[in-house]
């Protein structure tokens, strides 16, 4: 299926329904905030509504099916969302049972699995024979923010739906309408996300602390080394702060090097390039060893501005 915005996806995926053309398992994947969780839910009550014409591109909103997805309590949407931090294998195989059963409502059947890169390996196998056999009348709809985390054998038996991100320069220009500061709308588009939802989230927890990184990387050719030991203590917290204060550094830096590296390249200035782009990947592989290893960000930070500095 083709990649697109949110409009153009369900006008396909409208068409798809009025020439009953329908497949077994879509799955929807994108960044978070690009729109795949909210069309997963409009083509499932799209599906199930009787009241729409075979053309319509939304449910009718009026009609018995839609006043019990209206209520949540439509029995031919099955819904699977994690059990903490991953879908167990019990959720899909209650959903099986579900979408074996004739429609309560003398219709079609959906399942719909949020956050699908969290399934269980077990999960995932049990969830793969309902998609090798998939029953009459029952479509699945998988929603992830990381297709490649899914099994291949699951990818390769769903129809993909591409939600993509958005470019920087439209999710400032977005933020900016919605009354953000030029400034701020500029940050938040190089480090909140693919989207402006994305972007408005991560700007709620993270933009203050964000201002304050750059500050320091825009002072970073003239920092004392007492001032960089100083400004990494203030990651010496316990737990998941610390690291993930490191994080939003991490991130600082990476967008700070891209920045300057991009400006040193249209500039022609080799020497700064290569400079920039080595604090770049520098930044890149200390987010992935912070990730994967139980790393001090007092000193993953440390590290990474006296190597910008000297």
């Amino acid at each position: 299926m083709a990649t697109g915005g949110s409009d153009e996806i369900r006008a396909e995926l409208a068409r798809a329904r009025a020439a009953d053309r329908l497949h077994g398992a879509y799955l929807f994947e994108g960044p978070s905030g690009t729109g795949k969780t909210e069309t997963a839910l409009w083509f499932a009550r799209l599906l199930l509504c009787k009241g729409a014409a075979p053309d319509a591109l939304d449910a009718c909103g009026h009609c018995h099916d839609c006043r019990l997805l209206a209520a949540d309590a439509h029995p031919d949407l099955h819904r699977v969302e994690p059990d903490g931090a991953r879908i167990k294998v019990e959720a899909i195989r209650e959903l099986r049972a579900g979408l074996s059963l004739v429609a309560n409502e003398r219709g079609r059947r959906v399942g719909l699995i949020a956050q699908a890169e969290r399934l269980r390996a077990e999960a995932a196998n049990a969830l793969l024979k309902t998609l090798e056999e998939p029953p009459p009348g029952a479509v699945l709809l998988l929603v992830t923010s990381s297709a490649e985390a899914l099994p291949r054998t699951l990818r390769s038996r769903t129809l993909r739906v591409r939600f993509p991100a958005w470019g920087e320069h439209a999710i400032a220009a977005a933020l900016e309408a919605e009354g953000m500061s030029a400034t701020d709308a500029e940050l938040a588009s190089r480090l909140g996300g693919a989207s402006p939802a994305a972007a408005r989230a991560w700007a709620e927890h993270s933009l203050d602390e964000a201002r304050e990184m750059f500050e320091v990387l825009e002072r970073s050719p003239d920092l004392t080394v007492t001032e960089i030991l100083d400004f990494a203590e203030s990651f010496r917290r316990t737990g998941e702060e610390g690291r993930e204060r490191a994080r939003v550094f991490i991130d600082s830096q990476s967008a700070f090097a891209r920045a300057r590296a991009e400006a040193a390249a249209s500039e022609l200035e080799p020497r700064a390039l290569e400079r920039w782009l080595r604090a770049f990947e520098s930044a890149a592989r200390a987010r992935a060893e912070l990730d994967a290893r139980n790393l001090n960000p007092q000193l993953v930070v440390e590290s990474l501005l006296l190597e910008l500095c000297s």
